[in-house]
């Protein structure tokens, strides 16, 4: 056998072959290179009792992440026998979401030598399926109310479509915890229907060991192993019913549909009060991307944390949904990956060892990926790089030098698809799923930073690309657009390859006229300027796009990216009906985008928020703006906080004047201690500054009359007094745990007002 990185990991030396020891021996390689971040591992080891006290700290004592998997290889394969060694697997098994590179492997363990039940179960596998019938949901609460069952697998059990499938469900999941969990199932079908279990018996095929154990439920290895009480499954039924009543009355308060995916779960358990490390480790374990698997493992994780049901609706009820709720274009977006998970969810790869069906359509999961990853690019870098043909891994490599996408996500990404085995690749549609979320939500709002001393460092989700253009009259934009919209339904409504590209070139064709609007396409153009041929359509955008009028201080470089995927994806490589209603949501943005309007040349940006008195910020948004009224600019910002509070909000502009660019953080504020304030507060005018805040031994003080602060630090120099430079910043105090606050660009400089349920200073 060999691994994603051409290894081979079955070189079983004698003795060993088909032993669980004698796999992970061969594999070691692999293992001590995958296994970088042994904690999650090493505290399941440890909780199982397969390590010592003793053995743990030998293991912590390494200095090196290969140095410690190498001793704990080490301690396994000198202290434990076969059963420790399969334990230890399991536990592997358990932690598969840390290492993406093992995930393909653990899959494929075919070397090793399956228990007698685990051979019994797959051989019978079809033939339960199609038997099992009605006892299916009785065995499958029974499994849960043991505890071979986790909340989330009944739930999955109980939410396919027909008995086969939920037969099928049940069973694979046995398959995969190994022996213990297949005896288990066993036992739990001889309690619910002795005589189907006595048939299935009697139908074991031939070649399997002999002497397989008595699988009734009289056998005394089944009563330890597996205690199945009519209480406890009843009691299990209960607690199941009312948590699908729990998870239906929640989808039916957010207005969610099961397939679809609409809402940013993650940040909607944060705003109801779970951590955002706990939400998105539940959601990226094995969790679909539709907002039904999402929110079924939401209401999974909140209830195991509270068990307090009617506090989950009470708090979805109160909600401001919106906060979790995707634009059009992220909606789009992730139907196109919905795309990439049900290719990967098909019947040649869910078969073990089906690597030949992952590589058949590898070609429509990397366009799939590229594309989304292009998009994302688009969305968050100031300046994309424009390079045809580029790798996903490339685009990866691009996005790490952005803020707006965590690292841990995008290295998750990274290496699920380096590993390129099945199970590695649908997980990379989950890490790229959040990615995706997290990149588009419906309103502006701003990515907070954990605290730091009570500092907030933010950075708004949408990328607001300010440049010197100036915009075009509305009225000829849409003539050159066309009088009639290109119909969403004329793209989708048939499935093949030629209804899709119908529309296309006449999609490529408005684009071409609207952006000569902006600058006539020069240059050798063959063919006549009203052809929708797509090659002529393609090269007349290809000429006009490389001008100097759309370079990236002129004109959106998004939004130019986005028209250049337009002819990097079209129907001819990729033909899924998502992406052409993603390449008809860019000829609907770009009208509005091309008007004449003051997005183009101004923009606030908030660069921290400073929370006094130990209070906390929740949430922050651009709710109005930026508008130009009175000689000035304004835009309006709304804060969440967890009580009423006091903050200090530091802010800048910049923009274009007359074609050049300009930053401005006047008037300017600095921190210094209260001891250096006394020293120097009696040489300065009480007209000229004003005190912001002190707390923790620091002062923040605003410059009133320009040149007090060149005063102030020539004070400070000759008195060794240190000024720490806060920007330009603005005290809010609100009247209630959510307020609204008015910045102001005028002559030069900042100022900022109350807007609603605040005062500023």
């Amino acid at each position: 056998m060999m691994d994603s990185f051409g290894r081979s990991t079955s070189s079983e030396g004698p003795g060993m072959r088909g032993t669980v020891k004698g796999h992970l021996l061969a594999s070691q390689d692999l293992l001590v290179e995958s296994l970088y971040n042994l904690a999650p591992l090493l505290d399941r080891v440890l909780a199982c009792g397969l390590l010592s006290q003793d053995n743990y700290y030998e293991v912590k004592a390494e200095t090196t992440p290969p140095n410690r998997a190498r001793k704990l290889l080490e301690v396994l394969q000198a202290q434990m026998d076969e059963a420790g060694a399969s334990c230890f697997l399991e536990c592997l098994r358990r932690c598969k979401q840390h290492y993406p590179r093992l995930r393909s492997w653990l899959s494929q363990d075919a070397a090793i030598q399956r228990g007698p039940t685990e051979q019994q179960l797959q051989a019978q596998l079809s033939v339960l399926c199609a038997r099992l019938g009605h006892a299916v949901l009785p065995v499958s609460l029974a499994l849960f109310s043991g505890g071979k069952l986790t909340q989330y697998e009944l739930e999955r059990v109980q939410a396919a479509p027909t008995l086969y499938q939920q037969a099928h469900a049940l069973l694979t999941t046995c398959l995969s915890k190994g022996e213990c969990a297949c005896r288990a199932f066993y036992s739990a079908l001889d309690s619910e229907d002795q005589n189907l279990a006595h048939d299935i018996r009697s139908s074991l095929p031939a070649g399997l060991p002999e002497g397989l154990p008595d699988l009734s439920v009289e056998s005394e290895s089944d009563e330890q192993s597996f205690p199945i009480a009519v209480e406890e499954t009843s009691t299990a039924a209960a607690e199941a019913h009312t948590q699908s009543g729990v998870l239906q009355e929640v989808l039916s308060l957010l207005g969610a549909v099961s397939g679809e995916a609409r809402l940013n779960v993650c940040e909607l358990g944060v705003v109801l009060g779970l951590p955002r490390w706990s939400v998105r480790g539940a959601l990226l374990e094995e969790v679909g991307v539709g907002d039904g698997d999402q929110l079924q493992a939401l209401v999974d994780l909140f209830l195991q944390k509270t068990q307090d049901a009617p506090l989950l609706l009470s708090r979805v009820r109160q909600c401001n949904v919106q906060r979790a709720q995707l634009s059009e274009r992220g909606c789009l977006l992730l139907k196109l990956l919905q795309e990439a998970d049900a290719l990967l969810h098909r019947r040649h790869f869910l078969q073990a060892g089906s690597q030949d069906g992952v590589e058949q359509h590898r070609e429509t999961l990397e366009t799939i990926f590229s594309f989304l990853l292009w998009d994302c690019v688009a969305q968050t870098l100031e300046v994309p790089a424009y390079e045809s043909g580029r790798s996903v891994l490339a685009y990866v490599a691009e996005l790490r030098g952005s803020e707006a996408v965590d690292d841990a996500l995008l290295q998750e990404l990274e290496e699920c698809w380096r590993d390129g085995g099945a199970e590695a690749l649908r997980q990379a549609v989950r890490v790229l799923a959040q990615i995706l979320r997290d990149l588009h939500p419906l309103r502006d709002s701003l990515h907070l930073s954990a605290p730091g001393g009570g500092t907030y460092t933010c950075h708004s989700r949408r990328l607001h690309r300010v440049t010197r253009f100036q915009g075009l009259p509305a009225r000829v934009i849409r003539k050159a657009g066309g009088g009639n919209a290109l119909s969403l339904s004329t793209a989708t409504s048939e499935q093949d390859a030629p209804s899709l590209a119908r529309p296309y070139p006449e999609l490529c064709l408005r684009v071409a006229r609207m952006l000569e609007l902006v600058c006539p396409a020069a240059g050798d153009v063959t063919g006549p300027r009203d052809s929708a041929e797509v090659t002529t359509v393609a090269q007349r955008l290809k000429v006009t796009l490389s001008q100097a009028a759309f370079d990236a201080e002129v004109f959106d470089a998004g939004m130019k990216h986005r028209v250049l995927a337009l002819l990097e994806y079209g129907p001819a490589r990729l033909a899924k009906p998502p992406l052409m209603q993603l390449h008809l949501h860019t000829l609907s943005a770009l009208e509005p985008y091309l008007q004449q309007g003051e997005h183009h040349s101004f923009r606030f940006v908030l660069e921290c928020v400073q929370m006094l008195g130990g209070t906390q910020l929740s949430y922050a948004e651009r709710t109005r703006g930026p508008v130009a009224i009175d000689n000035g600019m304004e835009e309006v910002y709304y804060f969440v906080t967890s009580e009423p509070a006091s903050f200090l909000v530091r802010v800048c502009c910049h923009g274009y004047a007359r074609e050049c660019r300009f930053e401005v953080r006047k008037p300017q504020c600095v921190r210094l201690t209260q001891h250096d304030w006394a020293n120097l507060e009696g040489a300065q005018g009480h007209e000229e500054h004003v005190v912001l805040a002190e707390e923790g031994g620091s002062v923040w003080v605003r410059e009133r009359v320009v040149g007090w602060l060149d005063n102030l630090q020539a004070n400070a120099h000759r008195g060794d007094s240190p000024l720490h430079d806060q920007g330009c910043s603005f005290k809010v105090t609100s009247h209630g745990s959510e307020c609204k606050v008015k910045f102001i660009y005028k002559n030069g400089r900042i100022s900022a007002s109350a807007f609603t349920n605040c005062e500023v200073l």
